[in-house]
């Protein structure tokens, strides 16, 4: 591997045009990053002469290697299509060395880790269960937390957003409960043909695994029963069910979707709260979740050096989407929303200590603002390690061996209050003062 590689690439460019010209040429320009990972330039000034681009275009195609755009290595404001990229909302301004540079990512997958997060809470409040890889107790604690509020008289709507991996319909419907279209359905038909309000019924079922309470719990499942019987369609429908709709000739992004299916199902029956199942990982699939929905974010995890690692280069690409919102003046709250969960705990005091250090290095080096002196400190999104009122201070779910073969679809028993009760009302009460922050919200942007 000849040359500079992926990681070097941004850098090598930031290094030979501050060399050749200076860095202030650099900030003011902006770097269009191609699907294939190739680079341009695009300055900010015109070019002074034939030659200055021709020695620049020159030295970056040697510098970069393969990944320097060889047909157009650098362009100057006034050449075509210049103005645009220069203005382009979506820059990310990254930081190389002691200076930043304006990049323009362009993405065939993962542009959704590029939207615009949300930063307004919706109404009613929402909730996504969300965590990097599976097998931590993010379901369990889904349908728990349901159970419970259902328990104490209110109203849930579940929506499992886990379509490359659906079971959630499984854990809460029994069969002759569940609905006859699904989340994957909504998705494919809405963006064709358009679904009627009258028909948002048939995407519903629900669940009688709360009975004995005064709420009611509402399942929105992946995949409805024309999936389960026609299953051929299923992977069909799921790769259609995840790109833009284009309406009028504008595009609209998933988690735009998904948000009008939400509203529009909150909108036909009254619900206290929202809980969204995400998809595990970094993938396309779960961005649309964690950025686009105005939800409280819990972040499951264990103590792991994984989960760190894993949460470590999701929070630094979210570190760049709050750099953006910050350079356009936006002040990016919605890294208030983002909530972990230290799953599986241990009974080691010390374990969690550390779980509570690494967490709050993560936050504080990717998702708080930067110590400042001065009256602007006043401002900034800043915590300290030990307030637990911050978004860094986990929600604790206990290690319980009850719940390794944790299966309310066969054990109807395991949702009731005497079963979950000590190992989850830690968690559950932290939920609810999120639930609670996330209502406050909303009614105060109203």
């Amino acid at each position: 591997m000849a040359g500079p590689l992926f990681d070097d690439s941004l850098p090598v460019l930031v290094a030979t045009l501050a060399d050749l010209v200076n860095g202030e040429f650099v900030e003011a320009g902006a770097a269009l990053r191609d699907a294939s990972g190739q680079l341009t330039f695009i300055a900010g000034r015109e070019a002074a002469d034939d030659s200055e681009r021709e020695k620049l275009g020159a030295a970056l195609i040697k510098a970069l290697g393969s990944y320097a755009r060889t047909d157009r290595p650098i362009s100057f404001r006034g050449d075509s299509g210049s103005e645009r990229l220069l203005a382009a909302p979506e820059r990310l301004p990254v930081k190389v060395g002691d200076r930043f540079c304006q990049v323009i990512d362009r993405r065939i997958v993962g542009a959704g880790w590029l939207e615009e997060p949300t930063a307004v809470a919706a109404d009613p409040p929402r909730v996504v269960f969300a965590t990097l890889k599976g097998g931590v107790g993010r379901s369990t604690a889904l349908a728990i937390a349901a159970a419970d509020l259902a328990r104490r008289n209110r109203n849930v709507l579940v929506v499992d957003l886990d379509l490359e991996a659906p079971g959630l319909g499984d854990l809460l419907l029994a069969s002759d409960r569940t609905p006859e279209f699904g989340a994957i359905d909504y998705l494919v038909e809405d963006g064709l043909g358009g679904i009627a309000d009258g028909d948002l019924y048939r995407f519903i079922g629900s669940s009688g695994l709360t009975q004995g309470g005064g709420g009611r719990v509402d399942v929105l499942p992946a995949l409805g029963r024309r999936s389960n019987n026609q299953p051929e369609n299923i992977l069909p429908k799921l790769s259609r069910a995840m790109i833009e709709d284009v309406v009028g000739g504008n595009s609209i992004p998933v988690a735009a979707q998904i948000s009008k299916m939400i509203a529009r199902i909150t909108a036909r029956e009254q619900y206290d709260v929202v809980f969204i199942d995400s998809r595990a990982g970094l993938s396309e699939l779960a961005a649309p979740a964690v950025l686009g929905l105005g939800a409280t974010v819990l972040l499951f995890g264990t103590a792991q050096k994984q989960t760190i690692e894993g949460y470590r280069a999701l929070f630094a690409a979210l570190q760049l989407l709050a750099q953006r919102d910050t350079a356009a003046g936006r002040d990016a709250d919605w890294r208030m929303m983002l909530k972990p969960v230290y799953a599986k705990a241990s009974l080691d005091a010390s374990v969690s200590e550390r779980f509570v250090d690494e967490m709050y290095e993560l936050y504080s080096a990717h998702l708080y603002d930067a110590e400042t002196d001065g009256a602007e400190a006043i401002d900034l999104l800043r915590f300290a390690r030990s307030d637990e009122s911050a978004p860094h201070w986990p929600l604790i779910v206990p290690f319980s061996q009850n719940f390794v073969d944790f299966d309310p679809g066969r054990n109807a028993d395991q949702l009731t209050q005497n079963f979950y009760e000590q190992t989850y009302r830690e968690f559950l009460s932290g939920l609810d003062a999120a639930i609670s922050a996330s209502a406050s919200a909303s009614e105060a942007s109203a």
